[in-house]
């Protein structure tokens, strides 16, 4: 894990082709007008291969000084042992390197890859539900609230 701080290559990342009309709502910007958010509260954080490649992104929004929202792009070409080993490293990559103790996440329903990831993959346990709180393909759908207790 390494934090990004080049915020071009984040900007590659999001808007990859296979991503991009897979992490927004029906609100989102097309692609050639989406800017990454460089506030310096916000962290992103390169998920790496054995050979220092990034082969995913984890961005983390701190909702106060302690408890932060992920949101997570693993890159298409990446193997699933890479993408399975970077969420169970990230809660105590956090905990050494960040102020961050409580993770959290927000996931469209309907989006079982991202809840199997967080739950199995990061640890994070269900905390509740937003009902019809996130607009894609015209629909109104349900966001699943996970999170996970991190560090000491």
């Amino acid at each position: 894990m390494s934090r990004i701080t080049n915020f071009a290559l984040v900007r590659d990342v999001l808007t990859d082709p296979v991503i991009y009309p897979l992490i927004g709502d029906d609100y989102s910007p097309p692609v050639e007008e989406f800017r990454v958010n460089s506030h310096p509260d916000i962290w992103y954080v390169a998920a790496l291969d054995r050979h220092g490649r990034a082969i995913g992104m984890f961005s983390l929004f701190p909702q106060n000084r302690v408890c932060w929202e992920v949101h997570v792009v693993m890159l298409p070409w990446a193997s699933t042992k890479e993408k399975w080993k970077a969420a169970r490293a990230l809660p105590a990559w956090l905990a050494s390197h960040s102020p961050c103790r409580r993770l959290t996440a927000a996931v469209p329903a309907d989006n079982w890859p991202a809840l199997i990831y967080g739950t199995h993959g990061i640890g994070m346990k269900y905390v509740g539900r937003h009902e019809r709180a996130f607009m894609k393909g015209g629909q109104l759908q349900d966001l699943i609230l996970l999170g996970l207790s991190i560090g000491g």
